[in-house]
């Protein structure tokens, strides 16, 4: 019985250790293993570059007024986010999906690509909004070997419910 126990209490340990969970502003998620981690005021900041050069990062940006409507909100952080980082990017999300709702926020997924040493790359911006907040996490990759990552990842990402 001691054996079980002490066996159960080293297993609930190890758990822990691995499914550690960290917040920033309205997020909260679970580190991406192997990734370098870097935090500013205003953003969370994961990167992973590989020997061959293919890299993913993952932004999770600090919360901040809504502008008037989804689609505004969706514009105004590709822009700041996509745009003004990325080198050649979309000037203009390929694609938007909306009204998919994510911890009680308002969802929207912007989907595009831009350009890294002449190889196309993709980059997923989810706009969450909740009230008058709006928030938005940012995935840029270069590989496909990045889904799985960016797919756990984002499994693990949960928004605060604020009032």
């Amino acid at each position: 019985m001691k054996k079980r126990l002490l066996l159960f209490l080293i297993m609930f340990a190890t758990i822990n250790v691995f499914a550690q969970t960290d917040s920033f502003d309205v997020f909260t998620y679970q580190p991406p293993e192997f990734f370098t981690k870097s935090e500013l005021q205003s953003e969370v900041y994961f990167n992973m570059t590989n020997k061959d050069g293919s890299f993913c990062t993952i932004t999770l940006c600090k919360r901040q007024p809504a502008k008037k409507d989804v689609l505004k909100d969706v514009i105004g952080q590709w822009n700041e986010q996509v745009v003004k980082r990325l080198p050649k990017a979309n000037k203009k999300p390929a694609r938007i999906m909306t009204e998919q709702f994510w911890d009680g926020w308002v969802s929207t997924l912007a989907v595009g690509n831009f350009y890294q040493n002449k190889k196309k790359c993709v980059v997923l911006l989810y706009s969450f909004r909740k009230n008058q907040t709006s928030a938005c996490a940012v995935f840029a990759f270069s590989d496909k070997i990045f889904k799985g990552p960016v797919e756990d990842f984002s499994k693990n990402l949960h928004l605060i419910n604020q009032q």
